[in-house]
């Protein structure tokens, strides 16, 4: 079941058969979770810059406590060896870290890096988007093979090289390194771009997170038939994601059009096609390549 034992505030709007959407309250869900029953949280929460009444939450102090109160209901939530996933801008972040992130046991940053977005001001442009990583416990979910990206030009051209000739703790010592089949492993600088309007992908939502994203990090952090929990659901990324890859979840979101958009997303097969997929991730790579 998806569903806590203690009914979260909300009504249920959408079942299948790995997850629930829930128009209510997030926060609240995570509360009446039962402790150590999530595997995953994503959240791309409200990032109080007024752009909407649902992104309106205060000063920077209210936004904290609200912040941390969020939090702290996730960690409650998440098994021992469970993470949570923040979207947000560094210069907010920095001072959400600041003040929840002393019980977590581990705290990464990771960049969401995009090209295709205009600089309309005299300041610096805007090119990328922070995500915090907590994790609950000092053993955690990471699955490398799934999220392994694909090779530079130069390892490509030059597949096979010797490397480690000389160890200054022994002897000589030789060995002939050969690119992985599945690609180079992931490091925490994500290069997708934002989504454009008129694709197949994009939505009315303001803040929408493309599926490769969303998806590097499901993938990464939870294995199939892990719960994934996205208390504030936006656009449905996260369950369309969870979907495409065998996780079960529960998505909360309280704005009633995009708990709609989330159904018509969650009911539409083709919603996310050709999104999901190493070779679309290997082909979009070519592409920023020749663009070079």
């Amino acid at each position: 079941m998806t569903e806590a034992k203690q009914r979260p505030p909300g009504e249920p709007v959408l079942r299948t058969e790995l997850g629930v959407l829930w128009r209510g309250c997030g926060v609240a869900w995570l509360e009446a979770a039962p402790e150590g029953s999530v595997d995953l949280v994503v959240a791309d929460p409200p990032y109080n810059l007024g752009k909407a009444a649902w992104d309106r939450l205060g000063t920077l102090e209210d936004y904290l406590e609200w912040s941390a109160r969020w939090i702290e209901a996730a960690r409650r939530a998440l098994r021992p060896t469970g993470s949570l996933y923040v979207m947000g801008f560094s210069e907010v972040l920095a001072h959400v870290l600041a003040r929840v992130g002393g019980p977590w046991r581990q705290t990464r940053w990771l960049v969401w890096y995009y090209r295709n977005k205009a600089n309309l001001r005299d300041d610096w442009g805007r090119s990328h988007e922070s995500i915090l990583l907590l994790r609950k416990g000092k053993e955690f979910t990471f699955n490398t093979d799934p999220v392994r990206v694909p090779y530079n030009r130069h390892t490509t051209r030059y597949p096979e090289r010797t490397q480690g000739a000389r160890s200054q703790y022994g002897g000589a010592r030789k060995d002939r390194w050969r690119p992985h089949p599945l690609g180079a492993r992931p490091r925490d600088v994500f290069e997708i771009p934002v989504l454009a309007n008129g694709t197949r992908e994009k939505t009315a939502h303001p803040t929408q997170k493309p599926v490769q994203l969303v998806r590097r990090l499901v993938l990464a952090s939870s294995n199939a038939g892990d719960l994934v929990v996205d208390p504030f659901a936006g656009s449905g990324t996260t369950p369309l994601v969870c979907e495409g890859s065998g996780r079960r979840w529960a998505a909360c979101e309280l704005e009633a059009d995009y708990v709609e958009l989330i159904r018509e997303r969650l009911l539409d097969p083709g919603a996310h096609a050709g999104a999901q997929t190493r070779e679309s991730e290997a082909e979009a790579a070519r592409r920023r390549g020749r663009l070079r």
